[in-house]
C-alpha cells in the first residue's frame, strides 16, 4: 500500500486522515481570515516587516512550535519537530507589501498611506499560519518534521537569499520545499501546476546620469540629461525586439524616472530604474551586456557621464519534475474536490523562491483567487484583492503534502 493510501486509510475515532484535514481546514478558516485582514490593513514594505514578523513568531510561539527570529532581516523560522528519525519538509510564504496606494474601499483596506498589499503576500501569510495550526493538530499522522518559513523582502527579491546567507539551514536540512502565489487569473480555488519553468530571472537596475545644467533657453550651453535619458531609454527598449532571439522570451521595462526641478530648467541629473526578466541564461547575459553598451556609449556621445547598477536579483524559478508529479497524485487523492490546473506558460515575473531551490528540490504552485471583477484584477494593481475562501484549496493543499508526500 502506498503512503497515499496508508494516510487516506489512517482513521481516529471512525474518521479518515481526509475527514479530519477538510474539517481542520474549515474550522480553522474564519482565524486565516481575520489573520489576513489585520495584515493587510497595517502593511509593511520589504525589509521592514517589523510588526508582521513579531505578529508571526507570537502565534507560531502560542502553537508550541520552536521559533528563530531576525533571519535575513525580519525573517522569521518556526518549526514543529517530532523525531531526530523523521525527514524535514519546509514550507515559505512572503510577508512584504508593496509601495502602492490601495484604491479599493473594503472593511480591511490597507491604513498606512502609500502602501498596500498588492501581491497578497498577506494572504500567503495568514495561509502558512493557517497550515501551522492544522498540522500541529494532525501531527500524529506526519511522516516528516516540518519547517515554516515566513520571509522578508521578496518584492525586491533579496528576502531569500539574505536568509540563506544568515544561515537559515544551518540546524535543520529539509528534504523538499514549497511554496505558492496567489493568482487572480485562475478561478478561486483552483490550484496551477506546471513542470519546469515557473518564473524568470529577473534582475533590477538603476542608471544615473550627470550632465551640465542651464537655462531653458539656452540649452546649448548644457548638456541635458533629460535628452539624454530619453536616448538612453529608447535604447534599451529595443534590446528585446533586436538583439533577443523573437523564440526566447524576454522583458525589459523602466519604472521609475527622477529628474529636474522646473519646466524652464535643465537639470545636472537623473536618475530611472528599471528591470528585466527572461528564461534563458545566454539572452540574461546578453541584455546585461547591451545595456552597459548602450548606457555608456550614448551617455559619452552627448558628453554626459553615466552610471549603472545592475542588481542580479533572482534566477529562473524551476519545479522539480519528480515533486511536481507526485504532488498531482497526492491532491488527486487527498482532495478530489479542488480543481487542478496544467498551466502552460511559465510567468515573466520574478519570485525569489527560486533561491531556494538552489538548495532543495521543491515546487512553486498558483492559487487561483479569481471569482468576480473585483477580484480578477492584476498582481500589482491598486485594486486589486483575492476571494479569500481560495485560501483554504492553499492550505489543504500544503496540508495533503505534508501528510502524505514521501521522502
Amino acid at each position: 500500500m502506498s503512503g497515499i493510501d496508508n494516510a487516506i486509510e489512517n482513521t481516529t475515532s471512525g474518521q479518515s486522515i481526509v475527514d479530519r484535514l477538510n474539517q481542520a481546514v474549515d474550522d480553522i478558516m474564519p482565524e486565516v481570515i481575520k489573520i489576513r485582514r489585520e495584515l493587510h490593513q497595517q502593511p509593511e514594505l520589504s525589509g521592514g516587516e517589523e510588526q508582521t514578523a513579531k505578529r508571526v513568531a507570537d502565534t507560531c510561539r502560542k502553537l508550541g512550535l520552536s521559533v528563530r527570529e531576525g533571519i535575513g532581516g525580519h525573517g522569521v523560522m518556526a518549526l514543529l519537530k517530532l523525531s531526530d528519525s523523521k525527514p524535514w519538509m519546509a514550507f515559505r510564504a512572503d510577508m512584504d507589501a508593496l509601495p502602492i496606494s490601495e484604491a479599493n474601499q473594503r472593511p480591511y483596506t490597507s491604513r498606512v498611506d502609500a502602501v498596500s498589499h498588492s501581491c497578497g503576500h498577506d494572504a500567503h501569510t495568514a495561509l502558512l499560519l493557517g497550515l501551522a495550526h492544522i498540522l500541529n493538530q494532525l501531527k500524529d499522522d506526519l511522516s516528516h518534521n516540518i519547517a515554516f518559513i515566513f520571509q522578508p523582502a521578496e518584492e525586491t527579491c533579496e528576502g531569500a537569499s539574505a536568509m540563506l546567507r544568515d544561515h537559515l539551514f544551518r540546524d535543520i536540512k529539509p528534504e523538499q520545499i514549497y511554496a505558492l502565489h496567489v493568482y487572480p487569473y485562475l478561478p478561486a480555488g483552483s490550484i496551477g501546476l506546471r513542470h519546469g519553468p515557473m518564473c524568470a530571472a529577473a534582475d533590477m537596475f538603476d542608471v544615473e546620469i550627470k550632465g551640465r545644467g542651464g537655462h531653458a533657453a539656452r540649452p546649448h550651453e548644457c548638456i541635458d540629461v533629460v535628452l539624454v535619458a530619453t536616448h538612453i531609454i529608447q535604447g534599451l527598449h529595443q534590446i528585446v525586439g533586436r538583439r533577443v532571439n523573437p523564440l526566447y522570451p524576454a522583458v525589459l521595462t523602466i519604472g521609475q524616472i527622477h529628474g529636474g526641478h522646473a519646466g524652464n530648467v535643465i537639470p545636472d541629473h537623473i536618475c530611472f530604474s528599471g528591470t528585466f526578466r527572461s528564461l534563458h541564461p545566454e539572452v540574461h547575459e546578453e541584455i546585461r551586456t547591451r545595456m552597459d553598451q548602450i548606457i555608456r556609449q550614448t551617455a559619452e556621445a552627448w558628453g554626459a557621464t553615466a552610471r549603472f547598477t545592475l542588481k542580479q536579483a533572482t534566477p529562473v524559478l524551476t519545479n522539480n519534475s519528480k515533486l511536481i508529479s507526485q504532488a498531482h497524485v497526492i491532491f488527486d487523492e487527498l482532495i478530489p474536490e479542488i480543481k487542478l490546473i496544467e498551466i502552460n506558460e511559465p510567468s515573466m515575473g520574478g519570485e525569489d523562491f527560486a533561491e531556494f531551490l538552489h538548495e532543495i528540490p521543491g515546487c512553486l504552485f498558483r492559487l487561483g483567487t479569481g471569482s468576480s471583477p473585483e477580484t480578477r484584477y492584476p498582481l500589482h494593481h491598486p485594486c486589486f484583492d483575492l476571494d479569500e475562501s481560495s485560501m483554504a484549496s492553499g492550505i489543504a493543499a500544503f496540508a495533503a503534502l505534508a501528510l502524505t508526500a514521501s521522502s
